[in-house]
């Protein structure tokens, strides 16, 4: 903390931090939310209330409940550090993609960093390059609405990487880029333990086309162990050949009552 903050030691910060337990203590949000924060985050102590309140402000008109306030900020106390009109500008950058006040409010609740992000240099780059990829523009909305968290992913790091496995499996840039607009969450999935397992069993065991992945992306978010290879089984033993939609999307009960003949 001394490090990041060495100005905690000043008699400004003691009294500043006073201001800043009554200023929490009226929102009516625990002192040991700011204990928490500091930690991570010690430029907090030298912030002055007005600017924190500036940023409360800003939570109530985008709709946050105050019961979400404490896990945004918990979870990106450098929220507070930000200047109104930075984090307006954030908000801009999504309601120019077309989302209402209450849809950024929910990304705020889920994905708070994204609004501690560089608008030109961290989230329009994303933008740039899932465009230049191929990504039509107009799927752009339901692509971040689904997985706000893309916004926070290395493009060289992950998202080329993986866009780079589907492509070397033999699927085209159209296929990948139909893959993502159905079902943006996959690319935040590893490669090693996630991607690559689950292919390997559609392709070697379940004897799948690998177009059956481009139909339902939403394949990899099943358990392999958990809910992908039982009911392989189960269906195999049966002499069934269905889809993987139909093998998957159905709960439990409804799988039972259709493969096993057990009604609920």
């Amino acid at each position: 903390m001394l490090l990041k903050y060495p100005w905690i030691l000043s008699a400004s910060v003691i009294e500043n931090y006073k201001q800043a337990l009554l200023f929490f203590n009226r929102r009516k949000i625990s002192s040991a939310f700011l204990g928490t924060a500091v930690k991570s985050w010690p430029h907090i102590l030298g912030c002055s209330t007005t600017r924190m309140n500036s940023i409360l402000v800003l939570f109530d008109d985008l709709g946050i409940s105050k019961k979400m306030v404490v896990p945004v900020l918990t979870s990106s106390p450098q929220l507070l550090l930000r200047k109104a009109n930075e984090f307006l500008q954030v908000v801009s950058f999504f309601e120019d993609m077309g989302f209402d006040k209450k849809a950024v409010g929910k990304i705020v609740c889920r994905s708070p960093e994204i609004f501690a992000s560089d608008v030109e240099n961290t989230l329009k780059k994303k933008i740039d390059f899932l465009i230049d990829f191929g990504i039509s523009e107009r799927h752009l909305p339901r692509i971040i609405k689904k997985y706000p968290e893309l916004l926070l992913l290395d493009i060289n790091r992950t998202l080329l990487p993986r866009m780079n496995y589907f492509l070397g499996k033999g699927l085209s840039k159209k296929d990948v880029c139909s893959m993502i607009s159905r079902f943006s969450p996959l690319l935040g999935y590893s490669i090693e333990h996630v991607l690559k397992p689950k292919l390997d069993f559609l392709l070697q065991t379940m004897k799948k086309p690998l177009k059956a992945v481009v139909e339902y992306p939403r394949y990899f978010s099943y358990s392999l162990e958990g809910r992908i290879k039982p009911r392989f089984w189960i269906i195999k033993s049966r002499n069934i050949d269905c889809s993987l939609t139909d093998m998957l999307a159905k709960n439990n009960e409804l799988f039972a009552e259709e493969y096993l003949g057990i009604e609920t």
